[in-house]
């Protein structure tokens, strides 16, 4: 009660607009030509050179795949586990402080990531073939921005595919309005038979929210926890 009464009384918080220097890993034909963007947003407490590198399942001619890195860096190693410079450091997307601005935020970060890419590699940001693909907490991030961008809403589809892996769409997302282009794309949930997190539970709920909303889901599963899968990842491509 006290703090709060401190924090109320006292502490006037206030926002501002500050530039951020991000970083994202590119596989594939990165000067072109390209036809196909995959748009891959991590999981939480991972880092892009790393998570990138799963992806080599996925190459072929004329496909690039853009994987951002999330804004907010720490230690993943418990402070008292091992120096700094041993201990291992991981990125999140989000927690639920300043939810609202931050997903704005990654909004427009993640525009302007795929609006780099794209320039970079000669390909039209409006109309090239777009793959969005999360992971775990990423497979919230990579919904909100294909629901929210108004970039994307430039588009004539704003996805051609949506692949969530260890993880599924944003609770608070309304289906009866992202419809359309959830129905355009489709959605893939894939998870592992020992995930932890997206338990077949879990993912059962997500298939029959989305049966509900007459939005075509198609289910993949594979041997093992949570984590991607080359072979299932080879499929998809």
């Amino acid at each position: 009660p006290h703090s709060s009464l401190l924090h109320s009384s006292l502490v006037t918080v206030r926002q501002i607009a500050a530039v951020k220097t991000a970083r994202y890993a590119v596989l594939g034909p990165e000067d072109g030509p390209v036809d196909e963007v995959w748009m891959a947003c991590h999981g939480y407490g991972q880092l892009v050179p790393y998570f990138g590198r799963h992806f080599r399942a996925v190459e072929r001619p004329g496909r690039l795949v853009v994987a951002p890195e999330a804004l907010s860096r720490f230690y993943v190693t418990p402070v008292d586990a091992a120096p700094a410079r041993d201990r291992r450091v991981g990125a999140t997307w989000m927690t639920r402080e300043e939810r609202a601005s931050d997903i704005a935020d990654l909004t427009r970060y993640l525009d302007d990531v795929f609006v780099a890419a794209c320039t970079r590699a000669d390909a039209d940001p409006l109309a090239v073939r777009l793959t969005g693909f999360g992971f775990s907490q990423g497979a919230a991030t990579v919904s909100r921005w294909l629901a929210q961008s108004l970039l994307l809403a430039r588009r004539p589809r704003r996805a051609d595919r949506l692949i969530l892996w260890g993880g599924g769409l944003p609770h608070d997302l309304d289906l009866g309005a992202e419809a359309g282009w959830l129905t355009d794309a489709g959605v893939t949930l894939v998870a592992g038979d020992r995930d932890g997190f997206a338990t077949p539970a879990r993912v059962l709920e997500q298939e029959a929210r989305l049966r509900a909303a007459d939005i075509p889901v198609e289910t993949r599963t594979f041997s093992g926890g949570h984590r991607l899968n080359d072979r299932v990842l080879r499929d998809l491509g």
